[in-house]
C-alpha cells in the first residue's frame, strides 16, 4: 500500500446532477504533469451524508474538493486513470459502455473510491467511473436548444459557410518587401 494513501472501499452514489465535467479531453489548467478528468456535482443532501460518514470512518479532518459559491454547495471528484486515453470512459443507464460524457444539467451516478491522503489527514475522493443517467433536453447534440418563436423574426436564407475570398496574389521581389 502507497505510504500516502489509506485507501478505503469504493461506493457508488445517488443519482446527483452535474455542474461542470472535463471529460471529453484532460483538464491541463495546471499543466501537462497534473492532467486529470473531474467532474463537479451538486453536493446534495444524500451524497453530504456519505461523504460525512466517510469523513468520520476515515479519521480524517476534512474533505477535499467541496466548495460552495452563490449559495450552491459542489463536490468535485478527479481521476488521472484514463488521461492517456483522452476521454473519460462512461456508461449508460444500462451500464453499457457509451461515446457520451455528461455535461451541466445532466443526471449522473459515481463509483468513487476515498483515500486519506496521510501528508495532510485530508479525504480525497477519486473518480473511478460514471454512469449517465438522463441527458439534460439542452445538452442533447443537434439542434440550437431554442424552439420555435410565432412572430419573430425570420431568416430570408439560412448562413452558409463563406468560403475565404480568393486574393491576387503579386509576386514581388524581397528587395521589394518593406521589412
Amino acid at each position: 500500500m502507497d505510504k500516502k494513501l489509506k485507501k478505503m472501499p469504493q461506493f457508488v452514489t445517488e443519482v446527483v446532477e452535474v455542474k461542470w465535467s472535463n471529460l471529453l479531453k484532460p483538464d491541463v489548467a495546471f499543466g501537462e504533469a497534473s492532467a486529470n478528468h473531474n467532474i463537479t456535482v451538486v453536493l446534495d443532501g444524500a451524497l453530504d451524508k456519505v461523504l460525512k460518514a466517510i469523513l468520520k470512518k476515515s479519521g480524517a479532518t476534512k474533505i477535499n474538493g467541496i466548495m460552495e459559491k452563490e449559495g450552491v454547495r459542489t463536490f468535485k471528484a478527479k481521476s488521472r486513470v484514463h488521461v492517456e486515453d483522452g476521454k473519460f470512459p462512461c456508461v449508460d443507464s444500462q451500464a453499457a459502455p457509451t461515446d457520451t460524457v455528461p455535461f451541466g444539467g445532466d443526471k449522473v451516478r459515481l463509483k468513487l473510491a476515498p483515500c486519506v491522503i496521510t501528508r495532510d489527514n485530508s479525504l480525497s475522493v477519486y473518480l473511478n467511473g460514471i454512469q449517465i443517467i438522463e441527458k439534460n433536453a439542452n445538452n442533447i447534440t443537434g439542434g440550437s436548444g431554442f424552439d420555435a418563436v410565432d412572430g419573430g423574426f425570420v431568416s430570408t436564407t439560412a448562413p452558409s459557410k463563406a468560403s475565404p475570398a480568393l486574393v491576387d496574389v503579386v509576386e514581388t521581389e524581397d528587395e521589394d518587401l518593406p521589412f
